[in-house]
């Protein structure tokens, strides 16, 4: 095989050859052609790359071109296999392990540059005294006007113990501040929030499986027996999955031991293999309620699907995203790699939850902000998205569209197009007012403005006088709206909105995060739930009989 003349394009190819060797051995079924077939076409591929550097009327990137012929060659597998290097693979480490080098900061971008949201507590950032709204105008000296945020990412992570200097414009300040911060490790927490509700009612927030997953669920989950717990709500929403051992471990902290919790099935006899529950010790003896939604996906949907087959939660929420498959990281260098699907995965009772889809999990569950430790901003745009409606279709004509399939007790439930739940609840639904302030963070920058100049105590709230002060300030960002669009549901919500914000700004994420539950509608009709439910069995009772009520009004 011929490699071409630089030594970054030979690498390139090298790389190449490596991802054509992985999708040898985990293709489809077809017969395979010949290896010389393969050693030939990477020749032409590569013959073609060495005429278009040498001969095409414009200079191009020949590295940027291979990357676009691996981007296109694994597209034509499935939206979940690809190719990442850099930062992409940098990213899939830390969701996988739970932590990376850096310095402890949640930033977006606004007004042009990176902008700090907040900073993690005991982090590099919170010790030195980095706060939400501070912009960061240079990086090791550079200027980062318009900077993205993954560039802007790049730079502040590296190496634990290693100095990275940066400035920042904070509001209220004439002059720009220097620091110089040595990067630790980061703990990128799955579980960012718990806390109890009502009478003996907790909850906890999942938002994504890694290593270390099991462990804050458990950490958690002692504390709120020891307040004396006596139900539990486990939010899935907005969880894009993660790790499947991290699944099977969440999974059987709440089912006995040697319960199967899910199997695999692929072309290669490795692919296929069944996971059963080895804990001793199990969370229970109180009602669950599991809450999922349309951009639940992969490893959140195991844990759904193994909870509803065995009866052991009632799953409530909207049908979820529908990711069935395995993916596999196949190193290739140092920071390079190739993520292919390997194999699907299947629920206790043998249902495959898997449909075709149009993007990845990750772009399902994108967020308006990025964190620099991968973890989204507890806003409510998480929920904006909405779920997918399964082609339009009514829940009744989707469910007698897909195979039945029934779960240790006898109830029935649905295979093929997610995990369809038990108790099926409506959206929250955004006006188009509150999407666009939203979108526009202007919430955000308000708070940043307005506590430069006010104090913040245990008994703040958005009171007529501060709605006054944010509307100015709506004026003075040229935010374009109409005075009807005031309506009393749309006051409410901004109400909410400036309360997050100054909670987060204030107080941190865990105090934004019980302003977002306490005005969630889904979570208060749970609560509403297990208020007059005192066993699972009562809330099984209660989903049934909703459905007939549902049913009995469509006919």
């Amino acid at each position: 095989m011929k490699l071409l003349s630089t030594g970054k394009t030979a690498i390139v190819v090298i790389s190449l050859v490596l991802v054509s060797f992985a999708l040898g051995a985990f293709g489809d079924s077809k017969p395979p052609r010949a290896k010389t077939d393969i050693y030939h076409d990477l020749e032409v591929f590569a013959g073609v790359i060495e005429k278009v550097q040498a001969y095409y009327v414009d200079e191009v990137d020949t590295h940027e071109l291979v990357r676009e012929a691996i981007d296109g060659m694994l597209s034509k597998l499935d939206p979940h296999s690809q190719f990442l290097a850099d930062l992409e693979y940098e990213d899939l480490m830390v969701s996988t392990r739970g932590e990376f080098g850096g310095l402890g900061i949640f930033i977006s971008f606004r007004d042009n540059y990176p902008t700090v949201i907040s900073a993690i507590d005991d982090t590099p950032a919170y010790r030195a005294g980095i706060r939400g709204g501070d912009q960061i105008i240079e990086i090791e000296g550079m200027v980062t006007e318009g900077w993205a945020v993954d560039r802007a990412v790049g730079y502040l992570r590296g190496d634990p113990g290693t100095p990275v200097s940066f400035k920042i414009s904070r509001p209220g300040s004439r002059e720009a501040i220097e620091y110089a911060i040595t990067r630790e490790i980061i703990n990128v927490k799955s579980v960012p929030y718990y806390d109890t509700f009502g009478e003996g009612v907790g909850y906890i927030k999942v938002g994504s499986f890694s290593k270390h997953t099991a462990q804050e669920l458990e950490d958690a989950l002692l504390d709120l027996e020891a307040q004396g717990m006596k139900r539990l709500v486990l939010d899935f929403r907005m969880n894009p999955g993660g790790l499947l051992q991290a699944a099977t471990e969440v999974s059987e902290m709440f089912l006995d031991k040697d319960k199967l919790l899910v199997f695999t099935k692929g072309r290669l006899p490795n692919a296929n293999r069944k996971y059963y529950s080895s804990n001793r010790k199990v969370h229970g003896g109180y009602p669950i309620v599991v809450m999922i939604n349309g951009h639940s996906a992969s490893a959140s949907e195991i844990f759904a699907g193994a909870m509803q087959d065995w009866d052991a939660a009632l799953v409530v929420g909207q049908t979820t995203f529908g990711k069935g498959t395995v993916q596999t990281v196949f190193n290739l260098s140092e920071t390079e790699a190739v993520k292919l699907t390997t194999a699907k995965y299947y629920t206790p009772s043998g249902r495959s939850i898997h449909k075709d889809q149009p993007t990845d999990e990750e772009e399902a569950a994108q967020l308006a902000a990025v964190s620099e430790g991968g973890e989204e901003y507890p806003a409510p745009l998480e929920e904006m998205q909405g779920a997918d409606d399964q082609a339009g279709l009514p829940k009744e004509k989707q469910d007698e569209d897909r195979p039945v399939y029934y779960t240790s007790g006898g109830r029935m439930v649905y295979g093929g197009g997610g995990i369809a739940p038990d108790l099926e609840l409506e959206p929250r639904e955004y006006t188009d007012l509150q999407r666009r302030l939203e979108r526009e963070a202007v919430g955000f920058s308000f708070v940043v403005d307005y506590f430069t100049s006010h104090e913040y105590g245990d008994q703040w709230e958005a009171d007529d006088r501060v709605l006054e002060d944010f509307y100015a300030h709506l004026d003075t960002r040229e935010f374009k709206y109409k005075k009807d669009e005031l309506t009393e549901e749309n006051v409410a919500y901004i109400r909410t909105m400036l309360a997050r914000e100054a909670a987060n700004n204030q107080a941190g994420r865990s105090a934004a995060y019980r302003v977002v539950t306490e005005d969630d509608p889904e979570f208060q009709h749970v609560l509403s739930i297990m208020g007059s439910a005192s066993s699972l069995t009562d809330l099984f009772a209660y989903a049934e009989q909703q459905k007939g009520i549902k049913k009995a009004s469509a006919d």
